[in-house]
This record gives C-alpha cells, sequence and structure tokens, in this order.
C-alpha cells in the first residue's frame, strides 16, 4: 500500500527510495517493516505500554498535522471507547496530503459491535473461572464482563470490538476522509493472496500524495546520484566486457591449443601403443635367445667335460707312450733298429 500510494509501483521496502523528509509514525508495528521504514523514512514506531508511548486516543496538540503517513495495523479494535476519536486523531495529525495506513479484523455485516460502550473506570482480574473486567461507568454504575477475547492469547490485548466494513467506511467519513480505498487486489509476486473479501487493508487518504519541495529535492539528488552510480556502474561494465572479450580470445586459444595438444597426445598415445607391441615382441625374443644361450651353454659345458676328458686320455696316452719309450726294451729295440723313432 505504501509503495502504491507513495510511488504508484509495487515495490518491495528494500527497493523504496530513502527520503529522510517524509515523516511517518506507527503504532505497534512489527518490526518486519518498523525497522526497514525507519531506514527509509523519518519514520517512528510507537507502543501504548512501553517507550516510545503514544496514545492516539490521547493525541497531544504538538503532533497536528506532522505526518504524511500513519500506521495502525491490528490497533483500533483493541482501544478504548468511543473510538470515534481515535479516527479523528488519526486524520488531526496527517499533514493535508497524509495517507491513513490501517488494517483490523472486520465484518461484512450491516453493524458492527462494541463490547464495552461504557468504557470508563477499569480493570481486569483473574479468577479460577478465567479473567473478568470490572467497570465503573461515569454514572457510578459498576459492570462486571465476562467472555473476553483477548488477542494474542489470555491476559494480553484486549478486544474491546468488532467492526463491520459500512461502520468503517463511515468511521473514515466522519473523521474527514474523502476518500477511502480497500486493497481486495491479489499480488502474487509480493506473497498477497486475501482468500476472503472481509478484513481487508484499507488506505484512507485526506487528499492524493504529493511530495513537497523537500522531499523532491531529496528525490531528486537521489536521482543524480544513482544516475552518477549508473555511469559508473556502466564504465565498470564496459571494462567487464573488455576483460571478457580478452578472456574469451584466450580462452578460445587455449581451446586451440588444448585440441592440437590432444591430437597430439593421441598420437603420441598410438605411437606409445605401437611401441609397447613390438617391446613386447622384442622382450619375447629376448627370452628366446636366453633359453638357446642356456641351451648352448648346457652343450658348451657337456663338450668341454668331454675335450677335458679326452685330454686327460691322450695326457694318460703320451705318458704311457713316454714309459714305453724310456723302457730298456725301448732302447734296445732302437738300437738294433727293431723300432722305430
Amino acid at each position: 500500500m505504501i509503495s502504491q500510494e507513495l510511488f504508484g509501483l509495487d515495490l518491495a521496502l528494500p527497493s523504496f527510495p530513502v527520503l529522510k523528509s517524509i515523516r511517518a509514525i506507527g503504532m505497534s508495528d512489527s518490526a518486519d517493516y518498523a525497522e526497514p521504514l525507519a531506514a527509509k523514512f523519518s519514520y517512528r514506531n510507537t507502543f501504548y505500554h512501553k517507550e516510545p508511548v503514544f496514545d492516539i486516543v490521547n493525541a497531544p496538540e504538538s503532533e497536528n498535522g506532522r505526518y504524511d503517513f500513519v500506521i495502525a495495523s491490528e490497533v483500533f479494535e483493541h482501544v478504548a471507547p468511543p473510538v470515534e476519536i481515535a479516527f479523528q486523531n488519526a486524520f488531526r495529525i496527517l499533514k493535508p496530503h497524509g495517507l491513513f495506513f490501517f488494517t483490523v479484523p472486520y465484518s461484512l455485516e450491516a453493524q458492527g459491535k462494541e463490547h464495552f460502550p461504557d468504557l470508563f473506570d477499569c480493570g481486569i482480574a483473574q479468577l479460577r473461572t478465567g479473567h473478568v473486567m470490572v467497570n465503573r461507568g461515569r454514572d457510578g454504575r459498576l459492570e462486571i464482563f465476562d467472555n473476553l477475547v483477548f488477542h494474542g492469547g489470555p491476559g494480553e490485548t484486549l478486544e474491546t470490538r468488532v467492526f463491520s466494513e459500512d461502520e468503517l467506511r463511515k468511521q473514515f467519513k466522519n473523521a474527514g476522509f474523502p476518500e477511502l480505498e480497500i486493497y481486495s487486489s491479489r499480488s502474487e509476486r509480493f506473497g498477497i493472496v486475501h482468500s476472503e473479501n472481509w478484513s481487508l487493508p484499507m488506505t484512507a487518504r485526506k487528499q492524493p500524495f504529493v511530495f513537497d519541495r523537500g522531499s523532491a529535492t531529496e528525490f531528486m539528488e537521489q536521482r543524480g546520484h544513482m544516475l552518477k552510480t549508473m555511469e559508473s556502474l556502466q564504465a565498470r561494465i564496459a571494462e567487464y566486457d573488455e576483460w571478457a572479450d580478452r578472456v574469451r580470445n584466450k580462452m578460445s586459444e587455449h581451446d586451440r591449443q588444448l585440441l592440437d595438444r590432444t591430437q597430439w597426445a593421441l598420437e603420441l598415445d598410438e605411437q606409445l601403443k605401437e611401441k609397447t607391441a613390438w617391446a613386447m615382441m622384442l622382450e619375447k625374443d629376448v627370452a628366446h635367445h636366453l633359453e638357446l644361450a642356456k641351451r648352448f651353454q648346457g652343450e658348451a659345458e657337456e663338450r668341454t667335460e668331454w675335450a677335458l676328458s679326452l685330454q686327460r686320455e691322450v695326457d694318460a696316452l703320451r705318458a704311457g707312450l713316454a714309459r714305453i719309450r724310456r723302457s730298456p726294451w725301448t732302447r734296445a729295440g732302437r738300437a738294433l733298429r727293431l723300432v722305430k723313432e
């Protein structure tokens, strides 16, 4: 709602421009959006029971015409009667173009229900059977109410009424708001899906929102800063594109080199396979020749042994021949020329 009313766009809170000239106040807002709002605007979240305290039923005169927008989410069903004062004060503290962002549980019945219309001097007590409220009216009459409804659990936030849609329209109109919009449209992009056609969020307008001079100046300053940032980003993008082109060229060259080296590796692998096959054949040949060599060595050893044996026989024959030659008979035979030399 804030995005649509201020900027005419669907924006998430982090995308809001920072406009500290826009003043706003919230009433017990959730930190989920209170903290981002405080970062974007001069926004102050308040509470009824703790600091910073703000009571919409007793808004001081110093708050008159001070705020560009006011947020009351699930608050007005708890304020003390008469609730008309709360609507009037919301109108009073807004600037002429101010916006009132508003949610409460409400029905589509013709009339709402005021639980404690004469609430004046009251207190809540806890009995064994549950909580009760004791009220002394302005006329001094004493009232006791049971079956109390608390939002958030027993003893927390007391429900003082249930609105109807028609009653809310009358309350806004009587407070002075000429325009009221009920947001019934869906926005799946932001997770907004209404399953029912009641208890929908509302925006009450004093006038259509316009940026004042301070906000416009702040917005233009941010726009100028944003344009400079965009120029800087564009320059960086151009540098990145140039760098990316160089990287792509290098990658293309690397791809070519990788392709060449892959082809070379495949060829080398093929050569390695061929040489491995050749080496295996050579290894088989070497083993064959080693086997032959062992066989030849065995034969050589046998022949060597035979030669040695033959040599021993020859030596023995020679020794015998020498003995025969030296014997007397042989000398006698030579002398008689019966033995040849």
